[in-house]
């Protein structure tokens, strides 16, 4: 009976404690705007102090029996009208949410340390910790043209945006809504604040310089899916095909390559034609550097020779721009397909470096989350589409 009693009596303080605080934030209401709950976000608080009032008798927690005495927690009472923006969050890691899945690809979120030595990074998927992640990675083409699928919660001041992509201008939609939108940028591109090449040429470690030229028994291969006949790389190939064989592969030749048979095609082959499908700056991928990494000698056709020295050895490939026509090529490839040591030249850069290819997803992320724990400088992308689509 003395329990019951209690309770009835610590319910009754409860009450009396959250309309005592509720009559204070009505007058506040009305009285000093400026701390108006109504006017408040959503997201951190009910919709109405008359709300608030409701939930603070529905919360247990609010109160306990200490010596048959109820003691009302004031402190958390008051905190549901008292709750204001995210504020930074206390954790020592750094957190990343990837708030979209990269296509659709999902790696291991514990990547960052083992892979590429980058320590105090936490990445996530989780949204539900969006108020406390420093930064929010968005994948370019699983954003919405309508913004749709981006959030709908203030973004805190401390954490930001950024805009990945892999994809050429010409290969991804230019959206207007995108401007002043994000903080950073993640491309392949030179200039972004966080760029993620397509490979790289990294020197050796170790004593062991040498390297073996792999067996060769094609001259020039090109596996080639997405065919496209107004494709400049495709224009080339119909002219280059004329002065020497080429032995095509992919879908668009209808002799599809597996994941399995491509390591051992390419590198069966002396030469393989590194043809992007669109050009522009620093649009330098895959197709140069798995053959540099397979020990093939890779033509390019891609942006000027000076563009790809930035990123390789000149001594690494040979551009189709050296030459004056297909021709020409064609009987310059003959020519080191007859003479071993001009064909070794092109390896002489195996004896100091390596060539890697990227981790797509696990680098941006990861290198994403390092930059924004080391700079903490404002930044707006103000107009992205000049700056990528120009």
């Amino acid at each position: 009976m003395e329990l019951k009693t209690s309770s009835r009596v610590c319910q009754n303080v409860l009450i009396t404690a959250a309309l005592s605080i509720c009559f204070s934030a009505i007058f506040y209401t009305y009285y000093e705007p400026t701390v108006n709950c109504l006017n408040q976000p959503t997201v951190s608080r009910p919709n109405s102090c008359r709300d608030i009032c409701i939930n603070a008798l529905k919360m247990p927690n609010l109160t306990e029996m200490v010596n048959n005495t109820c003691i009302v927690n004031i402190t958390s009472v008051s905190n549901l009208f008292t709750q204001t923006e995210p504020v930074p969050p206390t954790d020592p890691d750094t957190i990343l949410l990837i708030w979209m899945w990269p296509m659709g690809f999902k790696f291991d979120l514990g990547l960052c340390s083992s892979l590429f030595n980058i320590h105090g990074c936490r990445l996530t998927d989780n949204r539900d910790q969006f108020n406390s992640a420093h930064g929010v990675l968005f994948h370019h083409s699983d954003i919405r043209g309508d913004l749709s699928n981006m959030p709908t919660l203030p973004r805190p001041p401390f954490q930001k945006w950024i805009w990945m992509n892999m994809e050429s201008p010409s290969n991804s939609a230019k959206r207007s809504t995108l401007n002043n939108l994000f903080n950073l940028t993640s491309t392949y591109r030179l200039d972004s604040d966080i760029t993620v090449p397509y490979g790289r040429i990294s020197e050796k470690t170790g004593g062991n310089t040498t390297f073996t030229i792999p067996n060769k028994d094609k001259l020039v291969c090109w596996i080639v899916s997405n065919w496209n006949s107004n494709h400049k790389r495709s224009q080339y190939y119909e002219n280059l095909r004329q002065y020497i064989r080429v032995e095509a592969y992919g879908r668009g030749f209808r002799r599809p390559v597996s994941n399995e048979g491509y390591s051992d095609l390419v590198s069966s082959c002396k030469f393989y034609l590194s043809f992007e499908n669109s050009i522009h700056k620093d649009y330098i991928t895959e197709k140069l550097y798995y053959p540099l990494k397979l020990g093939t000698v890779p033509v390019v056709l891609g942006p000027p020779r000076k563009n790809y020295e930035e990123l390789i050895p000149g001594n690494a490939f040979i551009h189709v721009d050296d030459f004056l026509s297909p021709k020409e090529l064609a009987e310059h490839l003959k020519l080191l397909d007859q003479n071993e040591d001009l064909y070794r030249q092109y390896f002489t850069w195996r004896e100091h470096f390596v060539a890697s290819t990227t981790y797509f997803g696990p680098e941006h992320a990861c290198w994403a989350c390092d930059h924004v724990r080391r700079y903490k400088n404002y930044r707006v992308v103000s107009d992205l589409n000049s700056w990528y689509w120009g």
